[in-house]
C-alpha cells in the first residue's frame, strides 16, 4: 500500500498499491481494482455461502450497467490518487490501455481494513497485513515469507523473522507488533460473531507513546457506513472532501 484516501463517510476507501494498481473498498464490502494499464479492472463480490470473494474481469468500456456508479467512483479515485485532474488525460490513458495487455496478472486488493484510534490496518489478498500508525511508523506482516518489516519514524526499514520478532531488542517495533496482533485478533473475533469491527472499540494499549491518545481520539469512528445513496455523478467532491483525515492530500505510505 503506497497511499490511500479514506472517504468511508460516503463511498469507501480508495488506495494505490506498489504494483501501480488503483482500488476501492466500497462501504458495501465489494471491491474494485484497476490494472495499471488504466483499462482493465476486476470487480469482487463476497459469496454469501462461504464468504469468499468472487471476482470478474471487465474493461472501462465494457462492463455491466449496474456497475456504472462504482466505475465512475473508481475513475475519480484513480485520477485523484495519481494527481491527474484533467478528464482528457484520463480518457487518453484509457484509450492507450485498451490497446495493451494487463500489466498485473495476479490481482492484489484490500480484503479488509480497519481504523483505530492509533492506526489504520489493511489486510491484502496476497496475505500481507500492513498497519500504518499515526506517528508515521509502519508494520508489515507477510504470512508467506514469514517476515515482519518495520519502518521507523525516520523511514528506516528493518526486517525480522515472524516467529521471533516479539523477542527483538527493538522495543518500539515490538510494541507496534503486539498492537497489530491485537487488531487482527479483534477483527477475527468480530468475523466469528458476524459483526462489523468498529474503530471505537478499545484495542490494546497506545503503541506510540504518551500524548498520542488525545491527538487521535477525535478521529475514531465506525469505518463502514451504508452506501445506498451513492450518486452516479457529482463525485468530483472527492477532491474537496475525501481527505478530511489526511490534511488535504492522499496519505502517502513510506513503504
Amino acid at each position: 500500500m503506497k497511499k490511500w484516501v479514506d472517504y468511508s463517510t460516503k463511498y469507501g476507501l480508495g488506495y494505490y498499491l506498489s504494483n501501480e494498481a488503483t482500488g476501492v473498498f466500497f462501504n458495501d464490502s465489494t471491491k474494485i481494482v484497476l490494472d495499471p494499464n488504466g483499462h482493465h479492472f476486476d470487480y469482487m463480490e463476497r459469496r454469501s455461502s462461504d464468504r469468499q470473494d468472487i471476482g470478474k474481469e471487465y474493461t472501462l468500456t465494457e462492463y455491466p450497467k449496474d456497475l456504472q456508479k462504482k466505475v465512475t467512483l473508481l475513475q475519480h479515485f484513480w485520477s485523484y490518487l495519481e494527481g491527474n485532474t484533467n478528464p482528457k488525460n484520463i480518457s487518453e490513458k484509457n484509450l492507450e490501455g485498451s490497446k495493451k495487455e494487463r500489466k498485473v496478472k495476479d490481482v492484489v486488493y484490500v480484503k479488509k481494513w480497519m481504523r483505530t484510534r492509533h492506526a489504520i490496518m489493511f489486510r491484502l489478498s496476497n496475505k500481507v497485513v500492513q498497519v500504518n500508525f499515526q506517528d508515521h511508523t509502519e508494520i508489515m506482516l507477510s504470512s508467506e515469507t514469514k517476515v515482519v518489516t518495520y519502518v521507523n519514524k525516520k523511514g528506516e526499514r528493518s526486517t525480522y523473522p515472524l516467529n521471533s520478532a516479539m523477542e527483538s531488542a527493538n522495543l518500539e517495533m515490538v510494541k507496534r507488533l503486539k498492537y497489530t496482533k491485537d487488531i487482527l485478533t479483534h477483527m477475527l473475533n468480530a468475523n466469528v460473531a458476524n459483526i462489523k469491527p468498529s474503530a471505537n472499540d478499545g484495542i490494546g494499549a497506545n503503541p506510540t507513546g504518551s500524548g498520542f491518545d488525545q491527538q487521535a481520539s477525535g478521529q475514531s469512528q465506525t469505518v463502514r457506513p451504508q452506501t445506498s445513496n451513492m450518486p452516479p455523478q457529482g463525485t468530483g467532491n472527492i477532491r474537496n472532501q475525501a481527505t478530511e483525515r489526511v490534511n488535504g492530500r492522499p496519505y502517502s505510505s513510506g513503504m
